[in-house]
């Protein structure tokens, strides 16, 4: 998490390890200033579902919500890529190409939200 341009001597400390496509690695670069994966809590995004674009939610407290939107701006999470890859996922779902099981493995943030938007199948209700 912490870049090894500005702290080198923890660039092999489990403590700073956080699972990430290379994608978002690269794009985080040496920024201090986007959320650690860890520390965010459910609810503090929303995913919109007719562009697939993350949005930080309404709500939130102004230092939480300014650093959300910097996150994603950031990591440009709501480029081309990642708002196709999102709709992929959801699409898959929808057409029951692929279970809710493997939607909540494969794309969790997805999953959450379909839930949280009630748009999961009655019969995968209860995998919630």
């Amino acid at each position: 998490m912490v870049p090894k341009s500005t702290a080198w001597y923890r660039a092999y400390e489990w403590d700073n390890y956080r699972l990430a496509c290379s994608l978002m690695n690269s794009r985080k670069g040496a920024a201090a200033s986007v959320l650690d994966p860890f520390d965010v809590q459910d609810g503090w995004c929303v995913l919109e579902l007719v562009a697939f674009q993350v949005l930080p939610a309404d709500g939130l407290p102004d230092p939480t919500a300014a650093v959300a939107g910097d996150t994603i701006e950031r990591l440009r999470l709501n480029d081309e890529e990642c708002c196709g890859a999102r709709e992929e996922y959801a699409e898959e779902y929808r057409r029951e190409k692929v279970t809710f099981d493997y939607l909540k493995r494969r794309a969790p943030f997805v999953a959450s939200e379909f839930f949280r938007q009630s748009r999961v199948r009655a019969a995968d209700a209860r995998l919630c």
